[in-house]
């Protein structure tokens, strides 16, 4: 099972908790790398961006998963894509996850 991890952060000048499993927090810091960004920064966007009835967890999941769509949808554009039913890639993600 992943393992979830509560950590204290700043957010708009206040301190709040966030609990995101590993996965999640590593997810977030390799966008921050990427992007040049601090993680307390992109955490103030997103709660300053995000719908007010999600709470701020909710929408930083949403973030990562809408980054790494992105991501994958310019990534698809290049290849070509290859009919079959070869699930070894789905389920090796899935593995990831009780790592």
């Amino acid at each position: 099972m992943a393992k979830l991890v509560n950590k204290i952060i700043f957010v708009n000048k206040r301190r709040t908790s966030m609990r995101l499993c590993l996965k999640e927090w590593d997810a977030l810091n390799e966008i921050c790398e990427r992007e040049h960004i601090a993680r307390n920064k992109l955490i103030e966007i997103i709660e300053d961006k995000k719908d007010e009835e999600l709470g701020l967890t909710y929408s930083t999941r949403l973030f990562i998963v809408m980054y790494y769509r992105r991501l994958a949808a310019r990534m698809m554009k290049r290849q070509l894509s290859v009919p079959g039913h070869d699930y070894r890639r789905l389920v090796s993600i899935l593995d990831e996850i009780t790592d």
